[in-house]
């Protein structure tokens, strides 16, 4: 290894030691498991994590979803070639 890729290996450590003494150092964790509101169905607010998502950005997560699934099916197709750089069945 040259200098340049020691000095990148020492900065990316203490890069990752910066951030795990803040993430995890002097923390306030609490005592007993709080609950989370997922869903609540007779909520007349958005008093939950499912609400929010599925009423107010429904769009949104169908249009995600459908980005996502084509992402998955071309990984799989550009996986799936017989010749590195062939384009086509």
């Amino acid at each position: 290894m040259n200098a340049r890729q020691v000095l990148v290996v020492l900065a990316t450590g203490a890069l990752f030691l910066v951030m795990a003494l803040s993430f995890l150092g002097n923390v306030n964790w609490p005592d007993t498991p709080t609950a989370i509101p997922v869903y609540n169905e007779t909520a007349t607010s958005s008093n939950g994590i499912a609400n929010e998502l599925f009423n107010a950005y429904a769009i949104t997560v169908l249009l995600i979803a459908i980005l996502l699934g084509a992402a998955m099916i071309g990984g799989v197709y550009l996986a799936k070639m017989d010749e590195p750089g062939k384009v086509g069945p």
